[in-house]
């Protein structure tokens, strides 16, 4: 996985299933967003949320094992998801190469 371009739906998922690459900081200022207000974060959630995702993603890219379309290679819902939300390609009970 080389170049990867961030799009909305790509840092919402980095951000909710990419936990065990989040530092200790960031999990606590997560932690801290949910159980008080959205908008204490200087940025705003969004921001925040995008700059953890920019994060991760430029030092683990390697390592995210992303649950990626094989027809349009655009982002899952979940890790486990077998149809795309973009092209509604369905990956069901067809067995995928290795890329």
């Amino acid at each position: 996985m080389t170049n990867i371009t961030l799009y909305p739906e790509l840092i919402d998922y980095i951000y909710q299933f990419c936990d065990e690459f989040k530092t200790n900081d960031e999990k606590s200022a997560e932690r801290t967003i949910l159980y008080k207000s959205k908008n204490m974060i200087a940025d705003g959630y969004e921001s925040f949320k995008k700059k953890v995702a920019e994060r991760i993603c430029s030092q683990h890219k390697s390592e995210l094992g992303l649950n990626l379309c094989p027809r349009c290679n655009k982002i899952a819902r979940t890790p486990k998801a077998k149809q795309c939300r973009f092209c509604f390609y369905a990956w069901h009970n067809s067995i995928i190469e290795a890329r």
